[in-house]
């Protein structure tokens, strides 16, 4: 079995820099979970299939009452990402392909999000007895949705008319944007807030503080993401709309 090092060049995805800004701690272990995966013979179809049973176990594990619970949730969300990383690196040190399993990674990014949003909002419900975070909850799917159909629905548009350098930003080779440095770390901080890594961040940092201090906090963030999402993915689908190609955060790295 190849060295780490070496398994990291044979694996390396082409959007690499931009997956390790954006995924900073998954797609650094990921590897390691790799090579776990490769000794242990497993296909990139078994990887891809924990990684659909631990995006189920995660937001089946929101549901929970207690902070203890969100802990667990937040763990199986967490090595639920690790492994959606190493199922591609799986497959390109193993060279198998396949679009069924591709179809069931895009199928689970969608429902994997959805659910633990649900269960999330669901339980601060049942812990509160606020109905408004029912209200909340679905404004925070129909987001996170938004915010992923932005991506798909324009790369089936273009479907067979041009290549993915013409309809998508921060591929590598492509010049990075103009803007000046702070605006770009602005646009950069924007896409970080706006992300499902720092919403599930802040539910556990929230849900920690409650279990503490017997407030019930969670309810803010659960508040301010219902904004910041559907924002994040109209901006997004208005953006991609009006320059012809998806953007990306790569474009705005320096």
């Amino acid at each position: 079995m190849e060295s780490i090092a070496e398994l990291r060049k044979i694996c390396r995805r082409e959007n690499d820099e931009d997956n390790r800004r954006t995924l900073y701690i998954a797609a650094r272990v990921s590897i390691y979970f790799t090579r776990l995966f490769l000794m242990m013979g497993m296909s990139a179809n078994q990887v891809t299939g924990l990684f659909v049973i631990l995006g189920l176990a995660a937001a089946a594990a929101f549901l929970g009452p207690g902070f203890y619970w969100t802990l667990a949730g937040y763990i199986l969300f967490r090595l639920h990402v690790i492994v959606d990383v190493s199922d591609g690196e799986v497959a390109r040190y193993r060279r198998t392909f396949s679009p069924t399993a591709a179809y069931a990674d895009f199928l689970t990014h969608y429902s994997v999000n959805n659910l633990a949003l649900f269960a999330i909002s669901f339980r601060y419900w049942l812990d509160t007895d606020r109905a408004w975070s029912l209200v909340a909850g679905a404004v925070l799917m129909a987001g996170a949705t938004l915010g992923r159909a932005a991506v798909d629905c324009w790369f089936r548009a273009n479907f067979g008319n041009t290549d993915r350098d013409s309809i998508e930003e921060g591929r590598r080779g492509q010049p990075r944007s103009s803007l000046p440095g702070p605006l770009k770390s602005l646009v950069l901080a924007a896409g970080h807030v706006s992300s499902m890594q720092t919403f599930f961040n802040a539910y556990l940092l929230t849900a920690a503080f409650d279990l503490f201090a017997g407030a019930a906090s969670r309810g803010w963030v659960i508040a301010a993401y219902a904004v910041v999402l559907p924002s994040f993915a109209l901006s997004r689908v208005l953006y991609t709309a009006a320059r012809g190609r998806i953007p990306r955060r790569a474009t705005y790295y320096r």
